[in-house]
């Protein structure tokens, strides 16, 4: 099947703010130390990728079943729900078949970077443990809102606060009502975080021959999503500044704005910032493809201006062009770049018709929320 139920572990509430980790750039100076030398975090102990040992994977397993720091759980399908501020998710975690992603039922929009996915394999090889759980984003489904529905009109079975201030919550759904659940889905999914580890999954699955291996995931819905963009940061001190910006303005329309305004408000609109100057850019409409994947911001932004501006032809490997998620605004962002580009962001119906086509994005196209913690369930490969 598509979706089974999940069976592992969950962290204890009362250790799940040591065990779950949050991104990194969430945390202040001072908590991700702590967490670094925190013999129950998750991802400074068991989950530091290739640098894990299976004796540090087996060793921090005991710790945590000594401390009772760890909740078995399962099978169960766990409806799923993190909030903080104005942004508030729920979905539904499952087990989801590697074999549904080797057959494109489970559709990625990025490619992947061998050296990175090979990695996690070798990660996945020697720890045998899958706590990084994958996002998933699926089309509106009667079966999952109803059960969403139906669980959240109850206090949550397990809740806990992350060291970020995020708030997590799960509700279990267990028996015959989990499987039916499962069974009930069988639609496309699309990722939306996790595509080097699907893939480093389905490698190591395909290794040791697993008869019909999963892995857990958080499944949302399309309408749980929010995306955000990756503003492009050219490093180059040869850059001509003053040429930039007159080329900018012969070829499209460039409009000075202070430094808070340089923003796309829609489609076809970047923020720019350079020579010490602020200004939303707009497209030239006679320059707009009428297809769908040419005419995505992130494109146009590479074949209008990196490349011919200023010579960037690839973006995956030039060592000019760095990517900077807009997920933490803060005064002075983009002043440390020659030249700075963000785009408005990519919509999830676009994403999904890329997927839908078997086309990828350029790279660093879209910053997903939600994204699962590290540490969040636990599932071992040899279960």
């Amino acid at each position: 099947m598509l979706l089974e139920p999940f069976t592992g572990f969950v962290p204890e509430s009362g250790f799940a703010h040591r065990i779950v980790g949050p991104p990194v750039s969430m945390l202040s100076p001072d908590q991700r130390e702590e967490a670094r030398i925190d013999p129950l975090s998750f991802r400074h102990v068991a989950g530091r990728g290739a640098g894990s040992s299976n004796e540090e994977a087996r060793q921090w397993l005991e710790t945590c079943e000594q401390s009772r720091a760890l909740r078995p759980v399962g099978p169960m399908v766990a409806v799923y729900r993190l909030a903080k501020g104005d942004l508030v998710a729920t979905g539904l975690i499952a087990d989801v078949s590697i074999g549904a992603y080797d057959s494109g039922q489970i559709k990625p929009h990025e490619g992947t970077i061998a050296k990175t996915q090979e990695k996690m394999a070798a990660y996945m090889r020697t720890t045998r443990i899958y706590g990084n759980p994958v996002a998933l984003a699926h089309r509106p489904h009667a079966g999952m809102s109803a059960a969403i529905a139906e669980q959240t009109r109850r206090e949550a079975d397990y809740s806990f606060v992350a060291a970020d201030g995020f708030s997590h919550a799960l509700w279990a759904i267990r028996g015959d009502s989990a499987y039916d659940l499962c069974a009930g889905y069988n639609d496309e999914l699309y990722i939306t975080d996790g595509h080097h580890r699907l893939a480093a999954a389905s490698a190591v699955a395909a290794e040791e021959a697993r008869s019909d291996p999963h892995l857990p995931a958080g499944l949302f819905a399309m309408d749980e999503l929010r995306l955000a963009s990756f503003a492009r940061c050219v490093e180059d001190a040869s850059i001509d500044a003053a040429a930039v910006v007159d080329r900018l303005r012969a070829e499209h329309r460039l409009e000075e704005v202070s430094e808070v305004e340089a923003r796309p408000r829609g489609r076809f609109e970047y923020g720019v910032r350079i020579g010490g100057g602020s200004y939303r850019l707009h497209i030239n409409p006679d320059l707009i493809p009428d297809d769908l994947y040419r005419s995505l911001d992130v494109n146009l932004l590479q074949d209008l201006i990196l490349e011919p501006l200023f010579g960037i032809t690839n973006a995956r490997n030039d060592e000019r062009l760095r990517f900077v998620a807009d997920v933490h605004t803060k005064p002075g962002v983009g002043r440390d770049c020659s030249a700075w580009f963000l785009p408005f962001p990519a919509s999830i119906h676009d994403v999904m018709a890329v997927a839908d086509m078997g086309l990828t994005m350029p790279p660093k196209s879209t910053w997903f929320a939600p994204k699962l913690p590290s540490g969040l369930v636990i599932r071992l490969l040899d279960r």
